[in-house]
């Protein structure tokens, strides 16, 4: 095995700079530049050389994979080195094809065996898998056709069954798992002035119908369709009025072939638009894994839960990393993207309000601690005067608080700069921003 990257003070010691990209249901990816003085710059060879991340503070691999390509470069200044692409094991899945099959009654550990044993016929030893555990137990109805394993896999259970994949390792054995869900809820909490160094919040609307128009099966070979006029006063749409107060009037349609009754269409027409009009919200942050240096319980791991704290922005969920980046240089460092969550408006307009008194608290608070470091100030200066007009002999004593008052000055000019800015963010909410 040789070292491409070590933990070590010493300056010969190997090294590499590149990030790690983890996600839920997809192939891992682990992309990094290596110098041509480096132990390992000759032995990357596509599709043949294997990969190991290992994390020297928690004691686990962060990926296990191989290489997928190497392109050699060289800077303005002569610098040569290489940019490698790797690709973690569930790549595997891909030097393989299913074949023609029809099968009927099976269950999903059946299919998911049948699929697996199919890939190790067919690929290396070391790129063989062997069915764990499976948690999704139901019988199918499943054709296959000529198509990369992984995409069967995805297409035939996981894009309709649901459920994650996961990867572990048992006795050298490497084991494929299909769970409901990967992951645990964590109480590590991921928190303001603790270990949240930055935060995007994006809150997406525009999936919103305020006005829907359900439509039905053709009428007598038309281009004409059902509506629901005759079964709702004789309009042919609904209406959110939440929606619509929030939102204004947004019109849109949804077709359903299948449905010949009117009744049956203004069913169908409520439960899609209560269902719909759902606000997506989307975090993305970065954070310092302080487990990695004793301060806390648990790491940052994807497909677990984790409570999401930032008073500023009226955010106080548990939400899940759905994929994580790590720097190899900073691995204390990662940037994490949270899965979508849904609101509906009634909660998106609370939430938009508690956001505003959150602020105001705030604000409150550091205009509270303004004043009285005001008053400090104030009472120093009066001290300081004092002390200058008495006896000379303890003219060090008021160069002392001549200090206090510069530092105290200091404070007011932080924690007004502090108070300007919650002032800007406060009216930005006012104004809806």
């Amino acid at each position: 095995m040789t070292y491409i990257n070590t933990v070590s003070t010493s300056k010969e010691a190997s090294r590499i700079t590149g990030t790690i990209k983890q996600k839920i249901n997809s192939v891992d990816d682990f992309t990094f530049n290596i110098l041509s003085n480096n132990p390992g710059f000759d032995q990357l060879a596509p599709l043949t050389t294997k990969v190991e991340v290992f994390n020297t503070k928690s004691k686990k691999h962060e990926f296990i994979g191989r290489v997928l390509l190497s392109s050699p470069k060289m800077t303005a200044s002569g610098l040569v080195y290489k940019s490698v692409t790797c690709e973690s094991e569930l790549g595997y899945l891909n030097d393989s094809m299913t074949e023609y099959g029809e099968y009927h009654d099976i269950s999903v550990r059946g299919l998911l065996e049948l699929l697996i044993d199919n890939h190790n016929s067919q690929v290396d030893n070391d790129k063989q898998f062997e069915v764990g555990i499976v948690e999704i137990e139901v019988n199918l109805y499943r054709f296959l056709g000529y198509e990369k394993t992984f995409t069967a896999i995805k297409d035939k259970l996981i894009n309709r069954l649901g459920g994650e994949l996961q990867i572990r390792y048992e006795n050298g054995v490497r084991y494929l798992d299909y769970l409901n869900t990967i992951g645990e809820v964590k109480t590590t909490d991921i928190r303001l002035s603790k270990n949240l160094i930055t935060i995007e919040q994006e809150q997406d609307p525009s999936a919103i119908i305020s006005r829907l128009i359900p439509l039905g099966n053709k009428l007598d070979d038309t281009d004409e369709r059902l509506t629901i006029a005759s079964v709702n006063d004789g309009v042919n749409y609904i209406d959110d009025e939440e929606a619509i107060a929030k939102f204004g009037i947004i019109v849109g349609s949804e077709t359903w072939d299948d449905v010949t009754l009117a009744t049956n269409l203004l069913a169908k027409g409520k439960e899609f638009q209560k269902e719909n009009n759902r606000i997506k919200k989307a975090h993305k942050l970065s954070a310092l894994d302080l487990s990695l240096i004793g301060l806390d319980l648990d790491s940052f791991e994807v497909g677990s839960y984790y409570p999401v704290i930032n008073d500023l922005m009226g955010i106080d969920e548990t939400l899940r990393i759905v994929e994580k980046t790590i720097s190899i240089e900073n691995p204390q460092t990662s940037t994490l993207t949270i899965g979508d969550k849904f609101v509906d408006i009634k909660d998106y307009q609370l939430e938009t309000f508690s956001t505003a008194q959150e602020v105001a608290t705030v604000k409150s608070n550091v205009q509270s601690a303004f004043k009285n470091i005001s008053n400090l100030s104030v009472e120093l200066t009066k001290t300081a005067q004092s002390l200058q007009g008495a006896n000379t002999s303890i003219s060090d004593l008021a160069a002392i608080v001549s200090a206090n008052i510069e530092a105290t000055n200091t404070i007011i000019t932080n924690m007004s700069a502090m108070n300007d800015k919650l002032e800007r963010i406060n009216k930005r909410l006012t104004m809806g921003v």
